[in-house]
């Protein structure tokens, strides 16, 4: 359990921060809980705030003396699943009263599949190296599911788009389109050019012959 003191720590440095900031978000932010998408985003900051705090929480039970990950893990798995089960719940009873974006429910069952898979690993016994790695494998995800919640929430994203859809479209923009290629010198002037040239040396030669 040592060697993993070192990101326990840092994990939950980072946890805490970001759940400050989560919060700082929300409240620049209180238009957002009287749109016609209130329910949906008060559904991501849910997530948001659960995967955060469960980062949070089990990263300070690693390094508490004597860990209890196992523990941690089957508390806020549980805790994540019902929050998560009531969220989709309440969605899935509006849906038809609300705007939804069109991938709600692929986001709130992995969510919930998560969370199921943290409170089965937690009902798993394991030494304490076992925990620890299961632990941080959890952490991991939750960073990454609170962070693109948090993206979302946000409004840092463009017709409902997801992060990854952000992601691509940022690669396809920044790819450099190929130059057209300068044209020969030697090659012949365009045909315009040669009729208009030969107009006006028929209109100098008709002006000699009125002259003469």
């Amino acid at each position: 359990m040592g060697s993993y003191n070192d990101f326990f720590t840092g994990s939950a440095t980072i946890a805490g921060a970001l759940v400050g900031l989560l919060f700082v978000a929300l409240s620049v932010q209180p238009e957002r809980n009287h749109d016609r998408h209130s329910l949906e985003h008060r559904a991501v900051a849910g997530t948001a705030f659960t995967a955060l705090v469960d980062a949070l929480f089990v990263s300070l039970i690693g390094l508490q003396p004597g860990a209890g990950l196992q523990y941690g893990a089957i508390v806020f798995g549980a805790f994540g699943l019902l929050a998560s089960v009531n969220l989709s719940r309440r969605l899935w009873t509006n849906r038809h009263k609300v705007q939804l974006t069109q991938r709600w429910s692929t986001f709130m069952g992995f969510i919930i599949i998560v969370y199921a898979a943290q409170l089965i690993s937690g009902l798993i016994p394991m030494n304490e190296a076992g925990e620890a790695g299961r632990a941080t494998t959890f952490i991991y995800i939750m960073f990454a599911m609170g962070i693109a919640r948090a993206w979302e929430l946000l409004g840092m994203q463009r017709d409902h788009s997801s992060l990854i859809d952000q992601v691509r479209g940022t690669l396809t923009h920044s790819r450099p389109h190929p130059e057209p290629e300068p044209g020969d010198p030697g090659d012949p002037p365009a045909a315009g050019g040669a009729n208009a040239g030969g107009a006006n040396a028929g209109g100098a030669n008709a002006g000699g012959a009125n002259a003469g």
